[in-house]
Parts: structure tokens; sequence; C-alpha cells
């Protein structure tokens, strides 16, 4: 003889119940979704990846400015140090945005070793005028981003244009 079987039935409190952890499962999906990593390409890498030979640039000249302005040398070995954390820094965030790791310090690191044999070291002036030139350049980057990245570029232009305009003055 068959077994009766009840049929399913929900009150308004099983319905209640259900529909919560709907959503709720829902819920938690979209937001683990959300939290992974941000892959970005574009514009927004090119702008990333420009700031960051920008700062290796910047951390090269200055090296080199100090052996022809003795009397600075000290404000251009801070300047050098904190363009080389810029860039380790824009470093990080490219490897973090990207899902990628990037090394290209050492690709520079051989590009401009053999650049600075070739030319001779650029002068106190120079390397005002490209700090200035990453400052601007940060600023504009930073107006085209939001979060981690705009502030880390917006510290990155004022860090330049102080640079610039009172330690090398």
């Amino acid at each position: 003889m068959p077994t009766p079987t009840a049929p399913l039935s929900l009150n308004r409190r099983g319905l209640f119940r259900l529909a919560g952890a709907a959503v709720l499962t829902a819920a938690t999906a979209s937001t683990v979704t959300a939290c992974g990593a941000e892959e970005i390409s574009g514009p927004a890498l090119d702008s990333l990846t420009a700031q960051l030979r920008s700062a290796r640039s910047d951390a090269a000249a200055a090296s080199s400015a100090a052996t022809v302005a003795p009397d600075y040398a000290g404000a251009l070995g801070v300047v050098a140090a904190q363009r080389t954390e810029h860039a380790d820094a824009l470093e990080t965030e490219i490897a973090r945005a990207t899902g990628a790791t990037t090394d290209t310090s050492s690709a520079t690191a051989t590009t401009t070793t053999s650049a600075a044999q070739s030319a001779p070291p650029p002068d106190l002036v120079a390397v005002r005028d490209a700090l200035t030139a990453s400052a601007r350049s940060a600023a504009t980057a930073a107006r085209d981003e939001s979060g981690y990245r705009a502030g880390l570029l917006g510290s990155i232009s004022a860090s330049c244009t102080v640079f610039a305009q009172v330690v090398l003055a």
C-alpha cells in the first residue's frame, strides 16, 4: 500500500524565512564577487605605467644630478629615494590590479644606465622641471581615478610639487 505524502505547505513565517535566506545568499555571492581583484586595462593601466616610468626616470635623474650639484646632493638623494618609493608603490598597485607581477625595475635600470653613460647628468633645473611635469601628470591622472589609486597619485603629485618648489629651490 502506498504511503501518503503530505503536500509541502508553506505558511507565512516559512515563506519569509525562505525569502530572507535567498536575499542573504544573493548578497553574499555579489559581495564575494565584488571583492575579487579589480582588473584594469586600457587608459587606467597606461596611466599607471606612465607614472611608474616617470618615477624611475626622476629617481635616476636626481641620483645623477647629485654629482653635478654637490651642494644639493643630500636633497637630491632624498628626491631619488622618494621617487624610487613612488615607483615601488605604483608597481605594487599595477601588480595588484592586473593580477600579474611586473618587474620593470631591471629593464628600466638597464635602459637608464646605458642612457646615463652616453648623456651628461642633468642639472638642477632639469630635475626641477622633470619633477614639475611629473607632479602635473600625476595630478591629472588622479582626477581620472578613484579610491586608493586617486590617493596614491594625489600624494605623488603633492610630493613632486614639494620637491620641485621647496626642497630643490
